[in-house]
């Protein structure tokens, strides 16, 4: 592959550099002692359960990568895709780099056909539709609960954000559909114009639907149910609704594109969101750390895969 450009390398600098403040914030922050002591007391039969749970999460967003890519009419078959889904996994835990595992989806895919637009929109599509779903989920479960979570400024606060980032996002769908603004798109280069063009071909209604539905599940399956069993292992009972509506709002802070692999941001936002709603700061980190093992023991089924894939695609 292509030698990356400044662009990227600086952005990965400024990513790990990020990491490494957040981790150093709470090495120096917190009692390890606690937080090993949280560890150790850990029950394995409701640890097996959450594994039973992120296992069952992750085949949900493979059917979701895989039912989009099946509407591009890439011939990938199931199995593929949950070979390429976790060698994507162990690219993000074990070789952080400049190519992540949605890159590395989007460029096997693509490889396959010589199709990389319509390669980059399946991952582009699975994570926004991920993305409004949990939102969703954030909204409708912050309402519900409305004094225990949204009466809380910081919580208000992103809930507001949000409904702003929803109406923007079906702003620009809406112009997508308008003549003048299609007639901009024919402007731009070749490449950036049928890349916006595959996004935008996802229309069918009952396909965004059915992936719609398929997200939330995983949202409530493969982050609340799986975190709630991590909270359950160190023997945390917490109120459902304020623990659903943070653990989702955490899945959306730690998507943000500002550290490796969200490495730090996932763990500061456990520690920082959960004591809003009386969960031990010990206890949420210890939870944070633990899922991110499991996370990481998991995405190494799929080291066989990517370093096969990387020899047949020469992946640099």
């Amino acid at each position: 592959m292509e030698k990356k450009p400044l662009r990227k390398k600086i952005l990965f600098v400024l990513k790990s550099t990020m990491a490494a403040v957040l981790v150093g914030l709470l090495v120096a922050k917190v009692d390890w002692q606690k937080i090993w002591d949280e560890v150790r007391s850990a029950s394995l039969p409701f640890l097996a359960g959450a594994l039973v749970l992120y296992v069952a999460g992750l085949f949900m967003c493979i059917e979701r990568w895989w039912r989009a890519a099946q509407y591009k009419k890439f011939r990938m078959s199931f199995r593929s895709a949950t070979e390429f889904y976790f060698a994507g996994l162990f690219l993000n835990n074990f070789l952080p780099s400049f190519f992540g595992g949605d890159a590395y989806q989007s460029y096997i895919l693509g490889k396959t056909e010589q199709r990389y637009a319509a390669a980059i929109s399946t991952v582009m599509f699975t994570r926004f539709i991920g993305l409004w779903a949990t939102i969703a989920l954030y909204l409708v479960v912050g309402t519900l609960g409305f004094r225990q979570i949204f009466s809380q400024p910081l919580f208000a606060g992103f809930a507001a954000a949000l409904v702003a980032f929803l109406v923007f996002d079906a702003a620009l769908i809406s112009l997508y559909a308008h003549p003048r603004f299609r007639g901009l798109l024919e402007r731009i280069p070749g490449k950036l114009k049928r890349f916006f063009g595959e996004v935008g071909g996802y229309a069918k209604w009952s396909f965004l639907r059915e992936n719609f539905i398929l997200s939330v599940v995983f949202a409530l399956v493969g982050v609340g149910f799986f975190n709630l069993m991590l909270f359950y292992a160190l023997g945390v009972h917490v109120p459902v609704l304020p623990y659903l509506a943070v653990v989702f709002l955490i899945s959306l802070v730690s998507s943000l594109p500002v550290s490796i692999n969200n490495i730090g941001l996932k763990e500061w936002a456990y520690y920082t969101f959960f004591p809003l709603i009386g969960v031990r700061p010990e206890a949420a980190l210890a939870v944070a750390l633990l899922g991110r093992f499991l996370q990481v023991a998991v995405s190494l089924a799929g080291a066989p895969a990517f370093f096969r894939e990387k020899r047949e695609y020469d992946i640099g």
